[in-house]
């Protein structure tokens, strides 16, 4: 008998084994993130998405909720100005204008990034003129609030509030060594301040 001979039943033998592992493999992995993700708890609340807006967007003005694509035109100048590189996709914000005028005055993104096996639930304010009006952890699974109230805050965090677009890539970059729940917060704050910025730009 020769090694050609050996090979060709091996061949047989070995391949339903493994069409057989991968099949096992593929349905058993949705599984395993379902039951991580059902391990971190549920959502643990520190602030409503109605009380988060009044302390982001100016008073007396005129609010609406608009979901649009972010154009090629306003990704590039994000790209161009800041560094930080946006999808040009689908994306909900809230715009304020003035009643009088119509001229923009701020606009504010309520969104929602994945934290370990949870998802981390934010906001972000930012005015006329580019500048952060406030920033908050609106909510994170239970497992993971002692990274939260620990490092970042719970609620409105206060050490953002002030900051320009460039102080606020500044921040992140410092911060990107730092621990999980921090950096984290940081680069998602970051991102959608320059996702605002983006579209308060596109629209004057």
């Amino acid at each position: 008998m020769n090694l050609q001979t050996i090979r060709k039943p091996l061949s047989y033998l070995l391949t339903p084994i493994f069409a057989l592992s991968l099949v096992l493999g593929i349905t058993a992995w949705p599984q395993d993130v379902q039951a991580h993700k059902g391990h971190a708890g549920p959502e643990v609340k520190f602030m409503k998405k109605k009380a988060a807006l009044k302390e982001m967007l100016p008073t007396g003005t005129r609010i609406v909720k608009r979901k649009q694509p972010l154009k090629e035109d306003a990704v590039e100048w994000a790209q161009k100005t800041y560094g930080v590189e946006l999808d040009d996709k689908l994306y909900s914000y809230y715009l304020a204008t003035d009643k009088t005028s119509k001229a923009i005055a701020g606009a504010a993104y309520v969104g929602e990034t994945h934290y370990r096996h949870g998802d981390l639930k934010f906001a972000v304010g930012l005015d006329a003129n580019n500048r952060i009006t406030q920033a908050a952890v609106l909510g994170i699974n239970e497992k993971y609030v002692v990274d939260f109230e620990g490092n970042v805050g719970t609620g409105l965090v206060a050490d953002y509030a002030g900051l320009s677009l460039k102080e606020l890539i500044a921040k992140a970059d410092e911060l990107a060594s730092s621990d999980k729940a921090t950096r984290e917060f940081a680069a998602a704050v970051r991102d959608a301040a320059i996702l605002l910025a983006a579209f308060m730009h596109n629209g004057k």
